[in-house]
């Protein structure tokens, strides 16, 4: 039993050497990247002269020099009224009213902007942990509003995910931890399947190849057992029928053999030029 043992693992130490596969680790793409949030869009574009929210309103502000304008513009109060204005316009394709504030959509909005302008500062700062929790945090936060949404009014889900440019990617129902060994044998397992697709691919062509001769030789086998048959007087065992249908199979593979070969001369005379 031992030396049986011992003599299959000396057989198979070499064998996953013969197997030319590379393995390549994929990359590893962090939660807040757009790619794992499912936002299909970065921030609204928002002229950089755009007055800030809270100064909007005032109509001072309307009749004042291009001078005073750019000290109350985005550009000169910083990126909170920047991200005010994110927020104001998302909130604006879904709100239901003027006055909502607690609607799912509305959380949904305001959490959209929140990440958006969090994933722009992250791209600037990709190691700010603080605030990399925290946009793990409303990420995961709006996944539990459109798991809700979802549940409860598909409708509305849809059209908030269009209007938002979102892609709902809800939490997987199990873990299954990426290793080397798995992929390795998977890819294997892929590396045989197309060795044994391409071997029978082969073969068939082969055997196609040979039933026009073959087709031949049994359409005169016919005709002759038939003549014979009848200048005997012997009982007739070959019909017509089989002869018509054996004439039916070979003028088939004639047809299908010409376009082949049409094929065949196309991607010589395109591999020559």
């Amino acid at each position: 039993m031992l030396r049986r043992f011992a003599c299959s693992a000396i057989q198979s130490r070499g064998l996953k050497h013969q197997v030319n596969i590379k393995w390549v680790r994929p990359e590893y793409v962090p939660a807040y990247k757009p790619e794992k949030s499912g936002d299909l869009e970065g921030l609204p574009p928002i002229p950089e002269n755009s007055i800030a929210d809270i100064y909007a309103l005032s109509e001072e502000i309307k009749d004042a020099p291009e001078s005073v304008k750019k000290i109350f513009s985005v550009a000169h109060l910083g990126q909170k009224e920047f991200h005010t204005l994110v927020k104001k316009e998302l909130v604006n394709r879904v709100k239901r009213h003027q006055y909502d504030e607690n609607s799912a959509e509305n959380k949904i909005a305001r959490l959209t902007a929140y990440i958006r302008c969090i994933q722009n500062i992250m791209e600037k700062n990709p190691r700010n942990s603080k605030m990399k929790q925290t946009v793990q945090e409303m990420i995961d936060r709006r996944k539990k509003l459109l798991k809700y949404l979802r549940q409860y009014d598909y409708k509305k889900f849809e059209w908030l995910l269009e209007k938002l440019n979102i892609e709902y990617k809800g939490n997987p129902e199990s873990f299954h931890k990426l290793s080397r060994r798995e992929s390795l044998r998977k890819l294997t397992e892929l590396h045989c399947d197309d060795i044994r697709n391409s071997k029978l691919a082969g073969y068939k062509n082969l055997l196609e190849s040979q039933q026009g001769p073959f087709l031949k030789q049994k359409l005169e086998a016919l005709k002759f057992i038939r003549s014979e048959q009848t200048e005997l007087q012997l009982p007739v065992t070959v019909t017509e029928q089989a002869i018509k249908a054996v004439e039916k199979q070979l003028e088939e593979w004639t047809i299908k053999d010409k376009i082949k070969q049409e094929a065949k001369k196309k991607k010589r005379n395109l591999l020559e030029d």
